[in-house]
């Protein structure tokens, strides 16, 4: 995997390094002998000229007993890839699946089935971009070295990410679309749960309505993420007082019995990511088709579409 950079000023080797390419001065140390100059290894206190090529090959180091593989079990199942270059993985992530390993689960995760197709590239960390919930499906990114995970942190503004989810979810919705700011917090005494309080962190959602079923009682909605809290689509949509079908973290209790009535999980896909790939500055845009699950809600005979 490498990295090329032109130079337009003046400067020393190691500012460029980590004012131009963003580069943490691990990620630095690591690759420190495969960083090139016109070819030539330079020292990085040396000064380079306008038009000097510098090349980096990245490597990331990682001891025998904490490579991914060796971690986790490994599972030998067909990914569902969206979208591959040197730099990046995208995959379709099935629903009753999280992302990374945990204390109880160490098997049936995404990422138990990404490492060993990365293995074969020898690349044995997982190095995830854009999470999802358990029971969340569509499009999860996966960065090949944690200098492109980086990355996208460092360089949020430039990347201009943009993540697209259809939902469905509980009630008729008036407002054909609407932008809910309300900041989300963890619900005091509990791990999971997160609310809208006004000591939480700042959160923008923008929906509009794309069908409607009245029979059923439900709305088919296209959601447009401005931030990335934990839960915040499932905790915003319970906030106006239509949640998530399938959600039972967020229903009221006095619904939960009814639950799962029309889908087994809360009915929320990731079907589209937009942004400006963080090493080549082309536009990428990754989709995903929507589930069978969530496919049969949408397409069923009582629902109507939306005037616009």
């Amino acid at each position: 995997m490498e990295i090329t950079y032109t130079v337009d000023k003046v400067d020393k080797l190691d500012n460029i390094l980590r004012e131009k390419l963003k580069m943490s001065r691990r990620v630095i140390k690591e690759c420190e002998q495969d960083i090139l100059v016109n070819g030539v290894h330079r020292l990085r206190n040396q000064l380079l000229n306008i038009g000097d090529v510098i090349l980096v090959s990245l490597k990331e180091v990682i001891l025998e007993e904490e490579k991914f593989i060796n971690k986790y079990a490994k599972v030998e199942e067909e990914l569902d890839i969206l979208y591959e270059d040197e730099y990046l993985l995208a995959v379709n992530k099935p629903s009753n699946m999280p992302v990374h390993p945990s204390c109880n689960n160490y098997d049936n995760t995404l990422s138990n089935i990404v490492a060993p197709y990365l293995a074969k590239q020898n690349v044995f960390g997982i190095h995830i971009v854009t999470r999802l919930d358990k029971d969340t499906s569509g499009v999860c990114i996966f960065a090949k070295h944690p200098y492109i995970q980086e990355l996208f942190n460092l360089k949020k503004k430039d990347l201009n990410i943009k993540k697209e989810y259809l939902c469905v979810v509980k009630g008729i919705i008036k407002n054909q679309h609407e932008i809910i700011e309300q900041p989300i917090k963890r619900k005091e005494n509990s791990i999971i749960l997160r609310e809208v309080n006004n000591e939480g962190q700042y959160a923008k959602t923008e929906y509009f309505v794309e069908k409607l079923n009245k029979k059923d009682n439900f709305s088919i909605l296209k959601v447009l993420l401005h931030t990335g809290r934990t839960h915040q689509i499932r905790v915003h949509m319970s906030y106006i007082g239509h949640p998530l079908l399938g959600d039972d973290l967020y229903e009221k209790e006095t619904e939960k019995e009814n639950i799962l009535k029309l889908i087994q999980r809360q009915a929320l896909h990731c079907n589209k990511i937009k942004f400006t790939h963080p090493i080549t500055g082309n536009k990428i845009c990754i989709i995903s088709n929507l589930p069978q699950d969530i496919k049969t809600l949408i397409e069923d005979k009582n629902c109507i579409f939306v005037a616009k």
